[in-house]
């Protein structure tokens, strides 16, 4: 029995595929240091912005001051509003398929739940986005202090749900080990393929049972869980539900 599913947010519930935002480590330039440089501290104070522990505009500061001088405030106001504006952006542009099946699997009673690895600036747009009515929680990394692999960050989400570990799914596209950490906090787990195979550098590996290659794919999982509608559920008939499958 399933009664509710957790689902990853980039990639998964909306894609930067599109815009293809540069990773921190292009603020280099901005900030006038080598690349390899501002990358190696980058990655060391990453996971305590990430936790929410530092903020983006603190670690950049902090940065700049240990590889020379800090960063002018109007500069790092800048370099911050860009972030925003560009982490924005696929927000603006959800696919109908995804709302359907959300509402779909909110019609049959399963509650859900975001659980995202993300700065505050990542999700700012949230609020205003035409997913977040739909979820019963959101569990973002920098608010929760935790991020995935970490089997708390899973389990906080069912516990807000107020659901067993077993009775509840995640879904995402794989990374950061989430899977794995899914798994070990005791969640059924799929990968989500519609949004990666976007990118480039994705390679289709051989099918395997976890794999999703299309976000209609979990209206059959459902199904095949607890069984087909037997009623107009919210306004939806059992034939416009089929359509979407």
């Amino acid at each position: 029995m399933v009664r509710a599913v957790l689902f990853d947010l980039f990639e998964t519930l909306i894609t930067e595929s599109r815009t293809r935002p540069p990773g921190v480590s292009a603020l280099a330039f901005d900030l006038g240091y080598e690349r390899e440089v501002f990358r190696r501290y980058w990655k060391e104070v990453r996971p305590a912005v990430m936790i929410g522990r530092v903020s983006f505009r603190q670690a950049l500061n902090d940065i700049t001051a240990r590889i020379g001088s800090p960063a002018e405030d109007v500069t790092l106001r800048h370099l911050c509003d860009e972030r925003l504006r560009i982490k924005a952006q696929p927000f603006e542009e959800i696919e109908p398929q995804v709302v359907s099946v959300l509402d779909y699997l909110r019609s049959r009673q399963i509650r859900l739940g975001l659980v995202s690895n993300c700065f505050a600036e990542d999700v700012a747009a949230w609020p205003n986005c035409s997913l977040a009515t739909r979820f019963d929680c959101t569990v973002f990394s920098f608010e929760v202090g935790s991020a995935k692999p970490d089997p708390a960050i899973y389990r906080e989400a069912t516990r807000r749900l107020r659901v067993d570990v077993s009775e509840a799914w995640f879904i995402g596209d794989g990374g950061h080990e989430e899977l794995l950490g899914a798994e070990q906090a005791g969640l059924r787990t799929f990968r989500a393929l519609w949004f990666l195979r976007h990118w480039p550098h994705f390679q289709d590996q051989a099918p395997s049972e976890n794999s999703l290659g299309t976000v209609e794919e979990i209206i059959s999982l459902v199904e095949g869980a607890i069984g087909p509608p037997d009623r107009v559920l919210r306004g939806r008939t059992t034939a416009e539900t089929q359509r979407l499958r």
